[in-house]
């Protein structure tokens, strides 16, 4: 049974997103469009992802002062960046120089291989040609204040697409949930955004490409070529005891209390922006 969010437009208010009380999928931030939870998914042995542990989102760099100082009181430990040197420079995150937590700028791609390979291509040359990257994000979360992370980039699509689905599949997350957790994006850009923080393309409603098919066939490239995600982890460096650590971290058991409204995952939140900025 698959548990992807049925309406990632829909919204309701809050004064924050660290009550255990309304966990939310699709966190809509001020500076954000596609900033996500991925917990409550069912993963191997019973287990499911832990709620407000991992995110993913699109770039970082227009959060007002209320969006950063929410993910502060959720707890945020570190900020993974997969965005190219480049894209630093021109929109660095707001995370960049914070004292709060850790960021981390781990480029996934070295160049970009879109025009000649299209998109599926390019996520197939991620797990072949940048595996060593992958294990280096896995073990940021490892760190002793390694989570909650969010992992990003430009979008929150493509990079950290390979990305979050290559660590969902090692903790057993079934891959229809990862393909329509990834399909979410094409969704979320599709719909309404009035958002004065947010500049350029990510201002207006737009059409990515995020097809089902494209992910689908990722996960059997990494199925069949690497022999799956705790293979290539393991393969490039990644010890057992370093994947046990991992599932502990990112999962619990199916059967524990889950927080009220998590059967709702796809609910937003709005947050009134903050006096002063988390730095």
């Amino acid at each position: 049974m698959t548990t992807a969010p049925p309406d990632p437009s829909a919204a309701s208010e809050s004064p924050g997103l660290a009550s255990p009380a309304a966990p939310v999928r699709h966190l809509r931030l001020p500076g954000t469009r596609n900033l996500r939870d991925v917990g409550g998914y069912p993963a191997g042995d019973g287990r499911r992802t832990r709620w407000r542990t991992l995110l993913r989102t699109d770039a970082l760099d227009r959060l007002p002062a209320g969006s950063q100082r929410a993910l502060l009181d959720l707890g945020l430990r570190q900020v993974i960046d997969l965005r190219w040197p480049h894209e630093l420079d021109e929109a660095p995150s707001v995370f960049r120089a914070s004292d709060r937590l850790t960021y981390r700028s781990i480029p996934l791609l070295e160049d970009d291989p879109t025009p000649y390979a299209g998109l599926a291509g390019t996520y197939r040359h991620m797990l072949d040609a940048r595996a060593p990257q992958l294990v280096e994000v896995v073990r940021a979360m490892l760190e002793p204040d390694g989570l909650p992370a969010v992992i990003g980039c430009a979008a929150g699509k493509d990079r950290t697409g390979v990305a979050i689905a290559l660590v969902l599949a090692a903790l057993g997350v079934p891959k229809e949930t990862i393909v329509e957790d990834y399909a979410l994006s094409a969704a979320i850009f599709r719909g309404p955004v009035d958002d004065e923080h947010l500049v350029g393309w990510r201002a207006t409603p737009v059409e990515v490409e995020a097809p089902p098919e494209h992910m689908l066939g990722a996960l059997a490239h990494l199925e069949g070529v690497h022999h799956g995600a705790a293979e290539l982890l393991r393969r490039n460096g990644l010890t057992d005891a370093e994947l046990g650590e991992l599932v502990e971290r990112l999962t619990e058991p199916a059967g524990a209390a889950e927080p009220a409204g998590a059967d709702e995952p796809a609910r937003a939140v709005h947050l009134v922006e903050a006096a002063d900025p988390a730095t």
